[in-house]
């Protein structure tokens, strides 16, 4: 018996859902572990926009010769590791993750307030003003190339409270790094970051009972939710001076490569190459966010995921590309060495294997460290695995 991945064409009365494989939205259900006792189940996951789950056969049916969840793990793992056989994305940053942090955490609490007063002034119904949030942009697009990790890894920060506003300035952040990861030029790259930062502006028009609701939305109040990519698209048409690339963003957020997306449920290249961008980073956003229904997956883990959705929901080829830029270990990220040591990453280099890191804490002795830099590029030890922080009582964020 095993906990398996089958499509959900594949579902019958009697098997046991264990996970609905769907972490970046609401879904609807009630748990998110169950016994499927009718077919209705099945087609609210199909009406869901659900493509594959994974089922419990200790605890219900069987798909004969469904992949394991171990086997993806190790799919998975063996893809992550090919993509950082390809090398960085992004040069090596000019100046260092210490030196550039203090200016990263200004800039994010200045984008804070601004993005917060637009959205304030949305829902009071007043005319947005997308010039007061340019200078912002630019300034983070310094930032990146000054060093792409420290601003990255500092917007992971977000208060349950304040949540809407800090991921539109995460996306914001994690749009620009991507965009000039790929190349685009400057002007393109500060556009796609203003598409970021307005990106959920629909969402001022959802009654705030909905959009701040700690538990599970009914399907009446998720349908109402999913709005807000077409109120975000229809409000910035409205406004002088916003690109196409930026409606784009707000409008195709949501959509998925297999048409099973919304607003539109356009599919594959349909989708404009920045909406399958943004797509990949509100996903990558989202699922390391702590959440009051839900708490923040590791990146590492959660680049997995990345992998596990690309064809159905993410364009394969660009979540490739986002990992290079990203690392398969992202700055912030804990560690274990093969010396039994963890460490918190601070740097990528050209081997996203070999990042430079913080030592933190002895496992062995369960002793912190007095913190201290190791290239790895240039040392005996390699990294085994990420570490949940939590588990060792530590917070990355300390040692940034």
């Amino acid at each position: 018996m095993a906990i398996k991945r089958v499509r959900v064409d594949q579902l019958k009365t009697g098997m046991y859902v264990h996970d609905l494989n769907c972490g970046w939205l609401q879904h609807g259900f009630l748990r998110p572990k169950f016994l499927i006792k009718h077919a209705g189940q099945i087609q609210k996951m199909v009406d869901q926009g659900l493509n594959e789950i994974y089922i419990d056969t200790a605890q219900g049916g069987d798909v004969v010769g469904a992949p394991t969840q171990t086997e993806i793990e190790e799919g998975l793992e063996q893809q992550l590791k090919a993509s950082a056989a390809t090398g960085a994305a992004l040069p090596s940053a000019p100046v260092s993750q210490r030196e550039e942090s203090a200016a990263a955490k200004r800039i994010l609490g200045d984008a804070s307030d601004v993005v917060d007063g637009l959205l304030h002034d949305v829902r009071l119904g007043k005319q947005l003003e997308p010039t007061k949030a340019r200078p912002l942009v630019k300034a983070m697009h310094a930032s990146v190339l000054r060093n792409p990790g420290a601003l990255i890894s500092l917007s992971r920060i977000k208060a349950a409270d304040t949540y809407t506003f800090q991921h539109s300035v995460s996306i914001c952040a994690l749009l620009v790094s991507f965009t000039h990861a790929l190349g685009m030029d400057a002007a393109t790259v500060e556009e796609a970051g203003l598409g970021g930062l307005l990106h959920d502006i629909g969402k001022m028009k959802i009654p705030n009972e909905i959009l701040n609701k700690p538990g599970k939305l009914t399907n009446e109040e998720f349908g109402i939710m999913k709005s807000h990519a077409a109120l975000s698209r229809d409000l910035l048409r409205g406004v002088a001076g916003i690109s196409e690339m930026v409606i784009q963003i707000a409008g195709e957020h949501h959509e998925k490569m297999d048409g099973g997306g919304y607003p539109a449920g356009i599919a594959g290249d349909k989708i404009s190459q920045i909406g399958r961008m943004t797509a990949i980073v509100d996903v990558y956003d989202a699922l390391t966010s702590n959440r009051v229904y839900h708490k923040g997956m590791e990146p590492t883990e959660v680049l997995k995921k990345l992998l596990e959705w690309s064809g159905t929901h993410l364009d394969g080829n660009l979540v490739q590309q986002y990992i290079r830029a990203l690392g398969i270990y992202p700055v912030g990220s804990l560690v274990r060495l093969s010396g039994g040591r963890l460490a918190v990453v601070v740097e990528q280099g050209e081997d996203l294997l070999r990042p430079v890191v913080r030592v933190v804490f002895d496992t062995g002795r369960k002793l912190r460290l007095q913190p201290r830099d190791l290239h790895l590029a240039h040392a005996s030890e390699e990294i085994l695995d990420f570490e949940e922080p939590a588990n060792w009582g530590l917070n990355t964020m300390d040692y940034l």
